[in-house]
């Protein structure tokens, strides 16, 4: 029985070490999981080219394999995934564990805060990297190093009937993710329907939807102009935080020194990548929506109204919300975080979407000044 016990042991370890990416060797490539489709713009504009720029200058030495859509885990399981080293990286999404790193979901529930990508991305990565060690510590705890965070252009309103205000919006069923956007939902007079994004197209066309709250670039990569011909242009937030570029202590200690520098170096320009390429994305929309019949309107005073009130207030139940995930003090952080994004708006209204500039900035404001 124990000469059993043992051989079976002794072949599971064999299949560990050759299935493992933590275990592999630095020859072989490190497995990046993120769960969002291969045509999502942060692969496009972000993940793929930054590996691809790190294997050219390393001539090979570091090389990081990419797998989209999911196909090694999904997004809820891969915080998990990389702590137990069943992939060597991947994209943490902070509203997916909201009570093991309540801290990052803390800046992740200041949504309704954020104005465009690249102010709210300076903020995130500001804070977390240089005013927050206990979020730092939040990912040490799954064994993970954190090496920035990304942010999407603003939500909109997208419906199937013609909106403008708040007369318009009383009981339309509206697409929200999570409880941030739930409540704005039904602030607005909506009944908020938490369903993922791939069901929003068929639940658009049958009727259990009639808006979707999401980033305007939704119309085209969701195909959603085919049976949403309206949108609201009013700001209404967007996701941000999480670890979008993260990996397994491990597997980060097994890269040599030298190649380790290389990918930090290349961390802000995939960044800057990202967040004006996702401009970019709803620019394209709002351009090629006319021939699909989409109409982009002007919001109401009220509505208006509305949000900037709602804002104020989703402060302080941002901070509720930490403090029932078991955060002691979690108003220092709110503040800074409000802080930072008062200075990275006032950084971006110099930059621009000028993406070399946007990168400088996040090189002299942040990563010049990060040891990893």
């Amino acid at each position: 029985m124990l000469r059993r016990t043992a051989a079976v042991a002794f072949v599971v370890a064999s299949l560990m070490a050759v299935i493992s990416p933590s275990a592999s060797s630095q020859s072989k490539p490190l497995a990046y999981s993120n769960y969002l489709p291969p045509t999502h713009a942060s692969n496009r504009y972000a993940l793929e080219p930054l590996f691809d720029t790190v294997r050219k200058e390393t001539n090979g030495s570091l090389k990081i394999e990419l797998h989209p859509g999911g196909v090694l885990v999904g997004g809820k399981g891969t915080a998990s995934a990389i702590r137990d080293g069943l992939v060597d990286g991947g994209f943490i999404v902070s509203l997916y564990h909201q009570n093991e790193i309540p801290l990052n979901t803390l800046m992740s529930d200041l949504a309704l805060l954020a104005e465009d990508p690249l102010s709210a991305m300076g903020a995130v990565n500001e804070t977390v990297l240089l005013g927050c060690d206990e979020c730092l510590r939040e990912y040490r705890k799954y064994k993970t190093v954190y090496l920035g965070a990304y942010a999407t252009t603003p939500y909109v309103l997208m419906c199937k009937t013609p909106v403008a205000g708040l007369a318009d919006l009383k009981g339309l069923k509206m697409r929200a993710a999570g409880t941030v956007y739930g409540r704005w939902a039904a602030k607005m007079g909506g009944v908020p329907v938490n369903i993922p994004n791939a069901e929003a197209y068929e639940a658009l066309e049958r009727g259990q939807l009639d808006c979707m709250i999401g980033a305007l670039s939704w119309m085209q990569t969701l195909s959603l102009w085919d049976v949403t011909k309206n949108a609201i242009d009013l700001p209404m937030g967007a996701y941000l935080g999480g670890a979008f570029l993260a990996f397994n202590e491990r597997s980060w200690k097994a890269i040599k020194e030298s190649d380790r520098e290389v990918l930090v170096k290349h961390v802000p320009a995939a960044l800057a990548a990202l967040a004006v390429g996702y401009v970019k994305d709803d620019e394209d929309v709002k351009s090629q929506g006319r021939s699909k019949g989409v109409e982009i309107r002007q919001p109401d005073a009220a509505l208006k109204k509305l949000l900037e009130e709602h804002r104020e207030a989703e402060i302080q139940a941002a901070i509720e919300a930490a403090r029932k995930r078991g955060v002691k003090d979690p108003e220092p952080l709110a503040r800074t975080f409000v802080e930072k994004l008062k200075k990275w708006k006032a950084i971006v209204a110099e930059t621009g979407t000028d993406q070399a500039k946007f990168e400088q900035a996040l090189r002299r404001e942040i990563y010049d000044k990060v040891k990893f």
